[in-house]
């Protein structure tokens, strides 16, 4: 047969799977649906109890996926509140502001424990290893932020934030699995070390930061504890989460405030509950399917070398 020449197939033939092979991807795909639908499920069931009017739930006992007589009248209660909104852009601004805090010495630090001429390296790295296994607690971080002057301030929220271990270690591993040609020909180029933090190590490491940035957005969009335990008479900062769930505690107790409602549009706390939810939960839901890549490969690129 001469080199590059082409074998025709016929057409319609295929490669025949054995029984095995065909119980196997039936196997397969079972579990992958099963776990689809097992996913996919509780978020149709916020969303249809969120919609559920007091009657139709009664009759459902409590459990609706699609509702018959939609109502919007669990997020009109939930939006009508006088602080939901100031609380929905203290919590957008949290989130900005602590993932750049989160990152402004994580990034440096990490690049820094990498160097393998640092002095002192091995005691630093235990010293940011100790912090990370031992914490103060609740107490001593009350009496920390109050001698800082920090309590019922927007900055409460911020400065625990501005250095992470756990990030500084998977940046510092990530810059020692880098290619020692690639520093070495900056050290001949005569790059400094900023230079060559600036120009070869953000930009190969940005799975990592887009990682790390998504961990402290998570993180900053769903506390509200910090509130209630440091800035608890500030309510102009309260975040809307902490909001949210002051209105689920008011929801248990009273619903309706006395107007007689037909039970086919009055609200009820579950689909209160559930509205609240589903508003808490979106904005990170539509933003996680386009950094979910950088999410995988920022984890695990530099946690293993060869």
């Amino acid at each position: 047969m001469k080199k590059n020449q082409k074998v025709s197939v016929p057409r319609g033939s295929q490669i025949k799977m054995s029984r095995e092979e065909k119980l196997y991807q039936a196997c397969i795909a079972i579990v992958v649906g099963l776990v689809t639908v097992a996913c996919i499920l509780p978020l149709l069931y916020v969303v249809g109890m969120s919609l559920t009017s007091e009657g139709e739930m009664i009759e459902k006992n409590f459990f609706v996926i699609i509702p018959e007589h939609p109502t919007l009248a669990a997020y009109k209660n939930l939006f009508s509140s006088a602080n939901f909104f100031d609380g929905m852009k203290i919590t957008i601004l949290r989130t900005f502001i602590g993932i750049f805090s989160a990152l402004v010495l994580t990034v440096p630090v990490g690049y820094i424990l990498a160097i393998r001429e640092l002095p002192f390296k091995n005691p630093i790295l235990l010293y940011f290893i100790t912090t990370m296994l031992i914490g103060g607690g609740t107490i001593p971080s009350y009496l920390l932020y109050r001698d800082l002057h920090l309590l019922n301030s927007f900055w409460v929220y911020i400065a625990p934030s501005l250095a992470n271990t756990h990030g500084i270690l998977v940046v510092k591993l990530f810059v020692e699995g880098i290619p020692t040609d690639l520093m070495e020909s900056a050290d001949l180029d005569g790059a400094s070390e900023l230079q060559k933090m600036w120009h070869l190590g953000i930009p190969l490491l940005r799975p990592t930061i887009l990682a790390l940035g998504l961990f402290a957005a998570v993180a900053h969009w769903n506390s509200w504890m910090d509130a209630m335990i440091y800035a608890p008479m500030n309510t102009k900062i309260w975040p809307i989460q902490y909001i949210i769930r002051n209105m689920m505690l008011a929801a248990s107790t009273s619903m309706d405030n006395g107007i007689p409602i037909s039970s086919f549009m009055k609200m009820t706390p579950e689909g209160f509950k559930m509205a609240g939810v589903l508003v808490a939960v979106l904005p990170i839901l539509c933003v996680y399917p386009f950094l979910q890549k950088y999410f995988v490969k920022g984890m695990f690129t530099g946690s293993v070398k060869g």
